[in-house]
């Protein structure tokens, strides 16, 4: 018999709501802490409002887990008319308190309704693409222990390469240390950094580095054709690219470049999220892979 299942997620996607092509879906704000104050993502404070504040001012911003009431909030509420909840979670690396929050809250309902929690081992529109390929697994089953099964290899096989304009905005949100930020501001260089599924570690790694954005760009290629030769895949089944559009020259190249080398069954331009504007800054852009 086929189950119906709420699906839930945090707003930090990549995506737009428009491209999520799912009804029984629940997003929550993360909350931004600005200068010690907080906001949520509205139609006035988007993803490019803070990008163009970093620009004009001197500002500290920082993105906190969700709110427990506000994930308990959405159970509650629906509890009754779902066989089944699976909450798509960041990665436990990157923010333990979040996916710990989740933990606990699966606990806490344990004899009311079950609840899958996945960590997708990923941020910002790494969520996003194991978030769509999850609804594309709902479209076959909805039996808890083959949706499991079936997201293992896709967390696994979910990586995201990073385009740091200044590294500094990853070490004031707490996700490098400083003397990788440093490192970036010291050699004006570009540097490329990722988030590997299939990584035991789980955290942001540095893949290389380029004096432009059109040499950052080749080895982007060269990254994702040679993890596409490692796991023996000759397509992939998702890309998407964000950007806080700022930087369109380096962006259209991108583009072109991905057409023109990767073989992939969908290329979609997404829209960063208040929350993921917190750690790029300005210039800066992503690429975000499903191989599964």
């Amino acid at each position: 018999m086929q189950k119906k299942v709420l699906v839930i997620s945090g707003d930090n996607l990549g995506l737009r709501f428009d491209q999520i092509n799912y009804p029984d879906i629940r997003f929550i704000n993360y909350p931004v802490l600005i200068n010690g104050r907080e906001h949520r993502e509205t139609e006035s404070y988007t993803a490019f409002w803070l990008i163009d504040r970093y620009k004009k001012d001197k500002i500290v911003a920082k993105s906190t887990s969700l709110i427990k009431g506000d994930v308990i909030d959405i159970i509650e509420k629906n509890k009754d008319r779902y066989d089944l909840i699976i909450h798509i979670v960041m990665s436990g690396t990157m923010s333990q308190a979040t996916f710990a929050l989740a933990e606990n809250i699966k606990e806490m309902f344990k004899d009311t309704i079950p609840i899958i929690n996945i960590d997708t081992r990923q941020v910002s529109g790494g969520v996003g693409v194991v978030l769509l390929r999850i609804l594309d697994v709902l479209k076959e089953t909805s039996d808890p222990e083959k949706i499991i099964r079936k997201a293992k290899p896709i967390v696994e096989n979910t990586f995201s390469l990073f385009v740091m304009a200044d590294l500094n905005y990853l070490f004031r949100g707490g996700r490098i240390g400083k003397a990788k930020a440093l490192l970036g501001s010291v050699l004006k260089i570009i540097p490329l950094v990722g988030l590997f599924g299939d990584d035991p570690e789980g955290v942001i790694t540095p893949v290389g580095k380029g004096r432009t954005f059109k040499q950052v760009n080749t080895l982007i290629i060269d990254t994702i054709l040679e993890k596409m030769k490692e796991k023996l895949y000759s397509r992939a089944k998702l890309i998407n690219i964000i950007s806080f559009n700022d930087n369109p020259e380096a962006v259209s190249d991108l583009k072109k470049k991905v057409r023109s080398s990767i073989a992939c069954d969908k290329l979609i331009t997404g829209e960063p999220r208040l929350v993921e504007a917190v750690y790029y800054g300005p210039g800066s852009y992503g690429i975000f892979i499903s191989l599964a």
